[in-house]
């Protein structure tokens, strides 16, 4: 597989469930091989009914994707036959696809999750930095250091982690307005008093660990250098340019640089951690705002959420004579009746008694077109009338249509004469069309000897014929098909 992983191994997310249930099977197999057989019990085991073509059919769509792959192991086989069977009809999962199913899953599972920040891991990469300030860099020994390294940047990348996805669901908190009693006691009895604390504890943590960094910044240089150590470390010493090892973190200048700007603010640029405060100070102070609004006109007071929720429920429950009542209570929607608005002096009043399909364009207000109030503004303006533009699209189709009806004339007619003469170009694009799909049906099978399309009223055959030819000329040259014998005519 490539080393750039291809977006569409996520595809199977918005897709149907039943991928998701398939790569759950894969995923516990630590890279077992399993037919779809296997697969079809497995799933029936975990409570999902599919059949085996179903499981066939996804199973070679993930295999498209990059999500599984076929198994490069047959085992004991008696016939070419049970070989080629075998090798297309075990799969097992690749890592990539591991990996996403872990990341989606993942998501999916935490996505509604309040997730704690652990302050103690700003207290582990002080101490790793005072560690690592204690060493010397020019003559410490390089895996001593590397050691001293990943203690510094362990905690680091946890803790940014946390925090970043602790206050960006603080930031989408604050807009919310339709809080049930639980959310509201939460946001406003636990949430701002936690954030207040955390935020006084992180501030208190990062300027000891700015003044450590700061000292360290002239020995960066020396201990990237110095510190080189593990797999990719040992990649790049043989010289294997082809072979892509991920880096520790801390082994690039550029990932001391990352750790620095968290906690060492420079002229005109704060540091994140100051940002973040910032950020989460004017979040809460919102937040608070938008509890004391709740809290006057009643929880869910500014929101009728809940209400849809309800109603919803309803829906879902309903039966279909029982649905319809329901919406006529809820939303009004009863028979359809004519809106009148006053019209200029220009425009005839209609009969109300008149149906909309006969009836004329209505000239509707700008302000109620796009504000919903009937307040006078000037002159309304005309719907501007299309008929031309319409009638122009519709010359031009016919147009290009007779020119494609030509076209395929041309190539039955050079078709039934065994392509003995010159092809035009828009011909030519024809018999294209109609190869393309016809070779495609053909398919690699060997044993497959015919292919054939029907396409907008031409009939396209190919049959393997070794050692034939069949030649097409055209005025751009001549178009060569090996190894099959092609076939032309109308469908009917």
């Amino acid at each position: 597989m490539s080393s750039t992983i291809r977006p569409v191994v996520f595809s199977y997310v918005t897709e149907s469930p039943e991928y998701r249930w398939i790569l759950a099977v894969f995923a516990g197999t630590f890279f077992a091989e399993l037919s779809p057989g296997e697969v079809t019990a497995r799933l029936t085991e975990a409570g999902h009914d599919l059949d085996e073509a179903t499981v066939k059919i996804r199973l070679d769509q993930l295999r498209t994707w990059g999500n599984l792959e076929v198994s490069a192991s047959v085992g004991q086989v008696g016939t070419v036959e049970d070989y080629y069977y075998r090798r297309r009809d075990r799969y097992l999962i690749t890592r990539v696809g591991q990996e996403v199913h872990d990341l989606v899953e993942g998501v999916l599972a935490q996505v509604d999750d309040v997730r704690d920040v652990s302050l103690g891991r700003l207290d582990q990469l002080r101490t790793a930095l005072e560690e690592l300030a204690r060493l010397d860099a020019a003559t410490a020994p390089p895996g001593r250091l590397a050691e001293a390294v990943r203690a510094v940047f362990d905690p680091h990348v946890a803790f940014s982690a946390e925090i970043t996805q602790f206050f960006a669901a603080i930031n989408q908190w604050q807009s919310r307005f339709d809080l049930d009693e639980d959310e509201f006691a939460f946001f406003s009895e636990v949430l701002v008093g936690y954030v207040g604390e955390r935020l006084e504890t992180l501030h208190r943590a990062a300027r000891p660990i700015a003044a450590l960094l700061t000292d360290l910044a002239p020995a960066v240089g020396t201990i990237v250098e110095r510190a080189a150590d593990g797999l990719a470390a040992r990649v790049a010493a043989a010289g294997l340019s082809s072979v892509r090892v991920r880096r520790e973190p801390g082994a690039a200048t550029a990932d001391w640089e990352n750790l620095a700007s968290w906690f060492v603010s420079t002229t005109g640029r704060p540091s994140r951690v100051q940002t973040l405060e910032r950020d989460a100070v004017d979040a809460v102070r919102t937040l608070t705002q938008n509890l004391t609004r709740l809290s006057r006109t009643g929880t869910a007071g500014s929101s009728r959420r809940v209400d849809f929720l309800r109603l919803a429920g309803f829906f879902a429950h309903a039966s279909a004579p029982r649905a319809h009542e329901l919406a006529a209570a809820a939303f009004g929607l009863y028979g359809a009746r004519h809106l009148g608005v006053a019209g200029s002096d220009d425009t005839d009043p209609v009969d109300p008694t008149v149906s909309w399909w006969d009836a004329p364009v209505a000239t509707v207000p700008v302000s109620l077109r796009e504000r919903g109030d009937t307040t006078s503004r000037g002159r309304t303006s005309r719907v501007q009338d299309r008929t031309q533009e319409r009638r122009h699209l519709l010359a031009r189709k016919a147009e290009v249509e007779k020119r494609a009806a030509a076209a395929r004339a041309e190539l039955l007619e050079a078709g039934a004469d065994g392509f003995a003469a010159r092809l035009s170009e828009p011909a030519l694009r024809e018999l294209q069309r109609v190869l393309t799909r016809a070779v495609a049906d053909l398919g690699p099978d060997p044993s497959s000897g015919t292919g054939s399309v029907v396409l907008d009223g031409v009939r396209c055959e190919v049959r393997r014929v070794p050692g034939a030819a069949t030649t097409v000329p055209t005025h751009a040259g001549a178009l060569r098909v090996e190894g099959l014998a092609l076939t032309v005519e109308p469908s009917s």
